[in-house]
């Protein structure tokens, strides 16, 4: 009997123990994650902005614009890509070092470069760096026990820091020009190293957290088939959001309304995709709904043929405001689809090279489909894909809710 009671007490201390163990990583890594990864995606959330003030500065033509929306990609998908081979390896503190490094470096020569061909070169190079940061923040949200809540709180954290550049981007183009946005951005990669103590230091640092002494068993083939379908399914939504996002701002100014209002408006909307990552990070297994998604989905396909004619100045807010309160709902759903089953980190920091890649495709597949001051085709391809994006993702949805 003694000896019955001494087991049971011990195994309650140790369950505490894990459980205070498993809370503290958590907060770590969750946190660390939430203040890099929307780091490295800075020029990806200011894009719209972004892209404005340097095809003004550059006089760049719209098929120019979509090439150069696509040149920070291209080295944040070779990055991220590498990052999730070789992730067992990987020291998360030095790579996040390294990543900050070529990104400072990157946007303060960008800031010296008039010259389009070499700014997408130097853009390429310094996408590197973004992929680092962001594979590092990612991989560190990852492997938190409960993925559904952090990663909506990491989109909440995403819509803040792209409020906060869709605000500021024109305001330091008005007074310091382009050089000065670049400036700028090269100050915002340096934040990250202020949490680096924080970040996991390897990728299976979450097993001693969370009390695995084995290692787990790999995953079956048909769990990898449904990955990579969840995989596929992030390619598909983040080329929809990379070709609309690309022009959405240029959709706004070619309708009349000033570039003043359309920062601001789009600004506003980034408070309602905060509201729409909050609302999806608080309400708990809900959140895994199939029906909330697919609503996600079409409400942000309906939003975006909201742009497609007679724009008023309330019209495209409010239409902003709506697309991105869902984007918010269905980005960190799939996201943490993917997370639920694999928390090695291997899946998703694959699914950041995935999303790069979207973000690549899609500006380059909207540029072919401009056609004067039209983009109804570019409206339609975003439709297209945000509709085969909810049909890849259903069979590991729904795998997961098995």
């Amino acid at each position: 009997m003694i000896l019955l009671l001494s087991s049971a007490t011990y195994l309650e201390n140790k369950g505490f123990l894990m459980h205070h163990t498993t809370s503290n990583s958590d907060l770590k890594y969750g946190l660390s994650g939430l203040a890099t990864a929307p780091i490295g995606y800075l020029v990806l959330l200011f894009l719209p902005v972004y892209l404005e003030v340097v095809g003004i500065s550059l006089a760049l033509t719209e098929q120019q614009i979509g090439w150069l929306a696509s040149t920070d990609s291209i080295g944040l998908v070779i990055a991220t890509f590498v990052f999730s081979i070789f992730i067992k390896r990987v020291n998360f503190r030095k790579a996040l070092i390294a990543g900050v490094v070529i990104t400072v470096l990157g946007n303060l020569i960008s800031a010296l470069v008039t010259d389009f061909l070499l700014l997408c070169i130097i853009r390429s190079l310094t996408g590197l760096g973004e992929g680092i940061i962001v594979a590092v923040g990612i991989s560190a949200i990852g492997m938190t026990s409960n993925p559904n809540r952090w990663f909506g709180f990491y989109t909440a954290a995403i819509v803040v820091v792209q409020a906060i550049g869709l605000v500021l981007v024109p305001i330091i183009y008005d007074s310091m020009s382009l050089s000065g946005v670049f400036v700028a951005m090269a100050v915002f990669y340096i934040f990250p190293l202020i949490v680096i103590k924080l970040l996991p230091r390897k990728s299976d640092d979450y097993k001693s957290a969370q009390g695995v002494v084995t290692d787990q068993s790999k995953p079956s083939k048909q769990t990898n088939k449904l990955l990579n379908l969840g995989l596929l399914s992030l390619l598909f939504f983040y080329m929809s959001i990379g070709g609309v996002w690309t022009y959405v701002s240029i959709m706004g100014t070619s309708s009349g309304l000033t570039l003043s209002f359309v920062s601001q408006a789009l600004s506003l909307a980034m408070i309602a995709g905060l509201a729409g990552a909050l609302f999806f990070a608080l309400i708990g297994d809900i959140g895994k709904n199939i029906g909330l998604l697919f609503i996600s989905i079409v409400v942000m396909t309906l939003s975006i043929w909201v742009l497609n004619s007679g724009l008023t100045d309330m019209r495209y807010l409010v239409a902003m405001c709506i697309f991105s309160f869902f984007w918010s709902i269905a980005g960190a759903r799939l996201f943490a689809v993917i997370s639920d089953v694999d928390h090695s980190g291997k899946y998703i920091s694959a699914a950041q090279t995935v999303v790069g890649v979207g973000y690549i495709l899609g500006p380059i597949l909207a540029s072919t489909l401009v056609k004067g001051v039209g983009y109804t085709d570019v409206i339609i391809m975003g439709s297209l894909l945000f509709s085969l994006c909810f049909i890849v993702i259903l069979p590991l949805a729904r795998f997961k809710k098995s």
